[in-house]
């Protein structure tokens, strides 16, 4: 409602031809959630128009492109397009986002620099969160690798929201996620898995077929490679792609 308020100004102030222009539709999730945000009023002066950006749980976003909905364009996981790909005109990678441990921000924060840390934390650990989608399913790897599985599973909950607010509620004692997720939560004490463990998940933006603003779409993936973005994206726990 907030978008659409503020778009509406710009449509009366533009004059009829601009009135009839709805908002460009882009679709991310919530992990995308705060750099995209924080993006949008340098979008929307871009384009020259109102965008609305809809936050969606990464398994919603193929779903949806799949029902046919109104898109214009996407920004999410490049592992979740493929199923999708004939509906997609264009794909440019734009960032990066890692896994990482996070504990309550009163408690001492430990040092995970090598696999042997993580290992030890794990066990040391009564309680742990982790979600149900890609980064969920990289710790359970992670676990798996650390031989951990039968040891670390009694205490382990699944989320298919954000495991850090089950962190901020005091329900458990550690959470797994995305660093930008963990953000987004309100988390303070992040600490991204080290390399030996560590995963890249790419934050794509694809323009969806047969959409009539392609040209805006574009606009929006050069703002999203931009100086302006880079900066965004380290506010939001993500890094910009290398080029």
């Amino acid at each position: 409602m907030r978008r659409f308020a503020v778009g509406l100004c710009v449509l009366l102030v533009a004059g009829p031809a601009f009135a009839a222009e709805a908002p460009l539709k882009i679709l991310t999730p919530g992990y995308g959630q705060l750099a995209m945000l924080e993006l949008e009023p340098l979008i929307e002066k871009t384009i020259g128009g109102p965008v609305d950006i809809e936050i969606v749980g990464t398994g919603g976003i193929p779903e949806r492109l799949l029902k046919g909905d109104k898109i214009d364009m996407v920004v999410t996981y490049r592992e979740s397009l493929p199923a999708v790909k004939d509906r997609l005109q264009a794909q440019t990678d734009v960032a990066v986002s890692n896994v990482a441990l996070a504990v309550a921000d009163t408690a001492p924060v430990p040092a995970l620099n090598t696999p042997g840390d993580v290992a030890a934390f794990l066990k040391a650990t009564p309680s742990l969160a982790r979600s149900t989608s890609l980064s969920g399913q990289h710790m359970a790897a992670v676990i798996e690798k650390l031989g951990l599985t039968e040891e670390i599973k009694p205490k382990v909950t699944t989320s298919g929201g954000l495991p850090g607010n089950l962190l901020k509620d005091g329900k458990v004692a550690a959470a797994a996620q995305q660093v930008s997720e963990l953000k987004l939560a309100g988390l303070k004490n992040i600490m991204p898995l080290p390399a030996a463990l560590q995963t890249d998940l790419v934050l794509t933006a694809a323009t969806v077929q047969g959409t009539s603003r392609a040209r805006d779409a574009r606009k929006v993936v050069d703002v999203l490679l931009s100086a302006e973005a880079a900066k965004a994206y380290a506010n939001a726990g993500l890094k910009p792609v290398k080029r």
